[in-house]
């Protein structure tokens, strides 16, 4: 937490000094020509993005239980409010999601975390390929700061060596014996720091038959849904149109401005600060998106103070929808009840 708190303060640090090497007058002389319709444009457009996720997510949850889109809603933005709060990655809000969608929808929570998974690994899977996209012409075309350049090339290193890892599991994963399987939960079982587990388990056959049931759970609930194509392919579409969304704000926040740019530089600038954000470690990737967004935007030939104008503007979008809707979200569920709220 400490160090996560450091991150925090020092990219912060780092990004109110690109502000003042930018000049912070200029860059509110630039924000003085935003009106509130834009900025209103600007905040409807991720509250679509918000609802369309939650949506697709639906999707694949009406294939194990059929259920409330709108009861929905709420779980998912008090998720989100996790997710910007959690560094890297951002899983901690999938983990809130299927918590209360389990409990909320009485849905076996192994179930709920195969929709997620299916869900996240749809909208990663278009991501990379948007990614691909940006990195090649990154590499052919762009002008990029060296220190820009080895995030991001780290980032995507990342990215290519986990879904690496992720295929291998998945292939080995079938053809993992049943002995080595018992052996690393039998190991689990007895592990001293995890007293909790043989408390909550008198014996260890108990615990193991609990954690087979789940997996099998798990197992067999992926398999169903990634056979159902309909829901496969509706998500892809979603999540293409979510993307499309993401790249339509910033060419707002760019027209607000009175500045033209076209969309490719857009698309470009916007996934490789979206790749970055996923391995900082301060919570929704919060000064060091801000300043890889700068110099993106920068690198493919927009002034300064206007790069520096929109990138506050998107992410502070994304700030006031993912912490705003995310509190409100979290208090109507815990002012409400879980109780009241299963009727």
């Amino acid at each position: 937490m400490k160090k996560t708190i450091a991150y925090l303060l020092l990219s912060i640090a780092l990004l109110l000094y690109v502000i003042n090497m930018i000049g912070a007058q200029s860059i509110a002389l630039t924000l003085n020509l935003l009106n509130i319709r834009t900025i209103a444009l600007v905040l409807s457009i991720m509250i679509l993005y918000g609802l369309i996720d939650c949506f697709k997510w639906s999707v694949l949850l009406a294939k194990i239980k059929k259920i409330d889109f709108l009861r929905l809603v709420p779980i998912y933005f008090a998720g989100e409010l996790f997710n910007a709060l959690t560094p890297g990655a951002k899983s901690g809000g999938e983990v809130l999601k299927a918590h209360y969608t389990s409990r909320i929808f009485r849905i076996p929570q192994s179930k709920v975390y195969a929709t997620i998974l299916l869900d996240r690994s749809i909208i990663m899977f278009v991501f990379f390929i948007l990614l691909l996209f940006s990195s090649v012409y990154t590499v052919l075309f762009l002008d990029v700061p060296s220190i820009v350049f080895e995030i991001f090339r780290f980032a995507v290193g990342l990215a290519v060596f986990l879904s690496f890892v992720v295929i291998v599991i998945n292939m080995k994963i079938g053809k993992l014996r049943h002995e080595t399987l018992f052996k690393l939960l039998n190991f689990v079982y007895h592990f001293k720091p995890l007293e909790m587990i043989r408390k909550r388990f008198e014996t260890y056959k108990m615990f193991e038959e609990f954690v087979m049931e789940i997996f099998l759970e798990f197992s067999e609930s992926l398999k169903l849904l990634a056979a159902h194509r309909k829901g496969v392919a509706a998500n892809v579409i979603f999540s293409s149109l979510i993307f499309s969304l993401v790249f339509i704000k910033a060419k707002v926040i760019f027209l607000g401005l009175g500045y033209d740019i076209g969309l490719i530089p857009i698309i470009i600038v916007v996934t490789l600060s979206s790749a970055v954000s996923y391995i900082v470690f301060t919570p929704g990737g919060a000064g060091i998106t801000e300043i890889v967004l700068i110099s993106l935007y920068v690198a493919v030939g927009v002034d300064s103070h206007v790069a520096a104008t929109v990138a506050l503007i998107d992410r502070g979008a994304y700030y006031v929808t993912s912490f705003g809707l995310g509190y409100l979200a979290t208090v109507y569920m815990k002012v409400k009840g879980c109780r009241s709220y299963e009727r």
